[in-house]
């Protein structure tokens, strides 16, 4: 095979396997935008969550507050009702209803200021909150940005590519033609294989010196061992 037709082939193999990263890169970047938009969904949803939080926390705050006012009026009354028990067993019921608001309200107001100290926590944490959801927000928005951008381009280099690839398998001799389709109709962009020394370059097998001779001498040849067209990897 003579260097000129190595070299068209060599162009060929490179050109079709660039064409085949270029379009895996363009197939890629729907699915990346897709898992980024789940990222900027799941930010959203821990910035509304983290202001919910904080208005639920408000609204225990404000019911645990009624609880604790009713409980301290009961209580109240059950101090005020032990003195008047009529018989021991009535007294010491009463004693048992004080014990029992007593803890009651100790419970409570130990909850309202957990409350109440989880709410200044959080409070104090919603300008970081704010940043976050900002930055998100702005992240995903330069991503488009720069996805278009480089979705541009990578879709006018696999124009030119192709175009490139079609007008230099026009110069391939006729004759070898119908195989070398046949090949890349199999195997796509691994259709063919540079030939290194006397190694195929894609099963890493020798060839004979016989079938280098073939080579040099300008005839399409396939490799034995893995079936792609070869060329010589040189000059």
């Amino acid at each position: 095979m003579s260097l000129s037709v190595s070299n068209l082939l060599r162009e060929c193999h490179r050109l079709r396997r660039h064409l085949r990263e270029l379009l895996s890169e363009i197939d890629l970047g729907p699915r990346v935008l897709k898992i980024l938009q789940q990222t900027l969904g799941a930010a959203e949803a821990a910035h509304k969550n983290y202001h919910e939080t904080i208005k639920k926390l408000k609204l225990k705050q404000k019911d645990d507050e009624v609880t604790l006012k009713q409980t301290e009026t009961m209580l109240a009354k059950y101090q005020s009702d032990v003195n008047t028990a009529g018989s021991k067993k009535e007294y010491e019921l009463k004693l048992t209803e004080i014990a029992t608001a007593s803890a009651r309200k100790g419970v409570l107001e130990e909850a309202i200021l957990t409350t109440i100290m989880d709410i200044e926590d959080r409070t104090a944490g919603i300008p970081a909150a704010e940043e976050t959801w900002a930055t998100a927000q702005a992240d995903f928005k330069q991503y488009q940005i720069d996805a278009a951008e480089r979705m541009e381009r990578l879709k006018a280099d696999q124009v030119l590519t192709q175009a490139t690839l079609d007008a230099t398998d026009a110069k391939l001799p006729q004759e070898m033609k119908v195989q070398y389709l046949r090949l890349v109709k199999s195997y796509g962009a691994d259709s063919l294989a540079g030939v290194s020394g006397k190694t195929c370059g894609q099963c890493r097998t020798n060839i004979t010196d016989q079938q280098r001779t073939t080579l040099l001498s300008g005839s399409f040849l396939s490799c034995a061992h893995c079936g792609r067209g070869l060329y010589l990897n040189e000059g």
